[in-house]
């Protein structure tokens, strides 16, 4: 996907609804199953199976359960009941739903006949299985015969799976198409040539279990095909959580120092929103309202350059190592975007180890990030007018200072040595140090931080399991690099903890100094700076702290650049912040 025109930042660049979606099994009883908000109170269940749950008529009626009606039918079990409380209790039900939209294709309609098997499916079964029902019905319309593979053109990678893969796939299918048959048994039948190929499928994999079969699938069923392409180009819907603000904000129990969670409540595909292809580096960034949806842009990009959005962990979450091994598991392609082919700070100091020399902020690598790091150098040395642009965007990027020495066209980099002053570190012995830094103290069985987050969690931190983990967090400075991502959880862990005993100021100077650390990992204008400064902002409020109105200011410019006039839907605490600050 490119952009035809110069796209400036914070622009909504595209904005879709779903082909087809799906409600995750975790989130059937807390949130609605056609539109994915939270549940209500009062949420209506389908009128026939009263299994799936919706927070409105409008979506009862869009996902196609069967509809109250005035008719006797409706009143089966209440018999007893007079007719002008029966036609009352219908006016009362019917009020202000709309019409089903011609157009749409209901998702539920054909699930609600016997037994609910979505309830027991795979969710991205359940998701093939709506795609088929939509095609069916489109096709019906069109006066069309049937082609369910590459009916929206999208990639798979059903020859990389490993067998077992395959053969899930294959049993997956012939459920799913029996399930569909109660409802479309003219459309999908299942032949004994189906079975027995299957069967024989069954057979060969039991056969060779240990060896790779045919690269070609050994028959032609295509929902085995839609599995997969799903499998690759789905998205998970996910919701912003937040505690619940009940009072000022600048009470402490309202205090906002926790994590906000990206929680995962629908699975859905999206035709145009599949072509957007990844980098470790995006410049634009996906969000949701309802189910829609919006494509921002968080740079400003010119004209034919490729919009890219991530697939998984960015530069700054996870290492190159680690990124590029999740993508090859998951999406069977190797990445090659900027942030894998290019030398970046984050990835050389996310967990990276101190100098051993006073005062270096060199970084020294272990064996597995310096093999990773050393292909994207030779890559690089490959093409000189590449690298030449690569060594002044890295001298601008203040790399310098944790690995002055890849700016020499003849260095080569070596594990366990500082890419500064080449100080040697053993690694082996460091890890035996940290391990023993952060094992079971005298006083207790165990994992120093898994009691300090259990004590996070219930809201009650002892003072002794304070005391080790400040001084375990110092014992760790010594060993790990000071920009490493391990320091950063720490420092905010303790910040969390400071907070909850009370020791407000202990627990801002925490927070500013994870901050510190994931600016050099993210760049200062990221969407997890912007998370984390509403914990900031929030500390700073609780104690009068006229830098408050910053950290505001900063958090709205960040946030309104990922999610744009959206930005206060998606977060409702920052709207008490800009309140916050607009008394003031």
């Amino acid at each position: 996907m490119f952009c035809v025109d110069d796209v400036s930042e914070a622009s909504l660049v595209h904005k879709e609804d779903p082909y087809a979606a799906v409600i995750l099994k975790k989130c059937r009883e807390t949130h609605c199953h056609f539109c994915f908000n939270e549940l209500p109170a009062d949420a209506i269940s389908c009128a026939s199976c009263s299994i799936p749950l919706y927070c409105s008529d409008w979506c009862q009626i869009q996902a196609g359960a069967p509809k109250f009606d005035k008719s006797s039918n409706s009143f089966s079990g209440l018999e007893g009941l007079a007719d002008d409380l029966k036609n009352y209790m219908s006016d009362v039900v019917l009020e202000g739903a709309p019409t089903l939209d011609t157009g749409h294709i209901a998702e539920h309609r054909h699930e609600c006949h016997g037994f609910h098997w979505p309830l027991i499916l795979p969710s991205e079964v359940v998701l093939a299985g709506r795609i088929l029902v939509k095609v069916i019905e489109q096709n019906r319309r069109a006066s069309a015969d049937s082609n369910l593979v590459g009916f929206l053109d999208l990639s798979h990678n059903y020859l990389q799976l490993p067998p077992e893969s395959k053969l899930e796939m294959h049993i997956y299918s012939i459920i799913l198409l029996h399930c569909l048959q109660h409802f479309y048994r003219t459309e999908l039948p299942i032949s004994g040539i189906m079975v027995s190929k299957a069967r024989s499928f069954i057979q060969k994999f039991f056969a060779f279990k240990m060896k790779k079969l045919h690269a070609e699938p050994l028959f032609s069923l295509q929902p085995v095909i839609l599995l997969s392409q799903i499998q690759v180009n789905s998205m998970a819907v996910v919701r912003m959580q937040a505690p619940e603000v009940k009072g000022p904000i600048y009470e402490p129990g309202n205090a906002l120092t926790s994590n906000l969670e990206h929680v995962k409540v629908g699975q859905a595909v999206y035709v145009a929103g599949s072509f957007f292809n990844h980098s470790c580096e995006p410049n634009i960034h996906t969000y949701f309202l309802s189910r829609t949806l919006h494509v921002q842009a968080t740079k400003y990009i010119l004209a034919g350059s490729e919009l890219e959005l991530s697939y998984g962990p960015q530069v700054g979450q996870w290492d190159c190592k680690d990124r590029q091994r999740l993508l090859e598991d998951r999406y069977s392609f190797t990445c090659q975007c900027t942030g894998c082919s290019e030398l970046n700070v984050s990835d050389l100091v996310i967990n990276a180890y101190r100098c051993t020399k006073l005062n270096c902020l060199g970084v020294i690598l272990d064996r597995t990030v310096t093999t990773c790091e050393k292909q994207k150098l030779k890559l690089l040395i490959d093409a000189p007018t590449v690298y030449s642009k690569q060594v002044e965007k890295l001298k601008d990027a203040n790399i310098a200072e944790v690995a002055c020495h890849v700016f020499e066209s003849d260095y080569k980099l070596e594990p366990q040595h500082c890419l500064v002053c080449d100080s040697y570190r053993d690694l082996e012995a460091s890890c035996a140090a940290i391990s023993q830094t952060v094992s079971c103290c005298k006083s207790s069985d165990t994992y120093l931080p898994n009691r300090l987050q259990d004590a996070i969690a219930s809201n009650e931190v002892p003072t002794n399991i304070l005391l080790d983990a400040v001084k375990c967090t110092d014992l760790l400075r010594t060993i790990f690099h000071p920009y490493n991502k391990r320091i950063a959880e720490v420092e905010d862990n303790l910040a969390q903890a400071f907070c909850l005993v009370g020791e407000l100021q202990a627990a801002i100077d925490h927070c500013k100094a994870s901050i510190q650390i994931l600016e050099k990992l993210y760049g200062v204008n990221h969407i997890a700076i912007g998370n984390e400064l509403i914990k900031l902002a929030s500390l700073q409020i609780l104690v009068g702290d006229s830098a408050a109105s910053g950290s505001i200011s900063r958090i709205t410019a960040i946030l309104s650049r990922y999610y744009g006039s959206h930005a206060d839907e998606i977060y409702p605490y920052l709207r008490h912040l800009k309140g916050r600050q607009d008394a003031d």
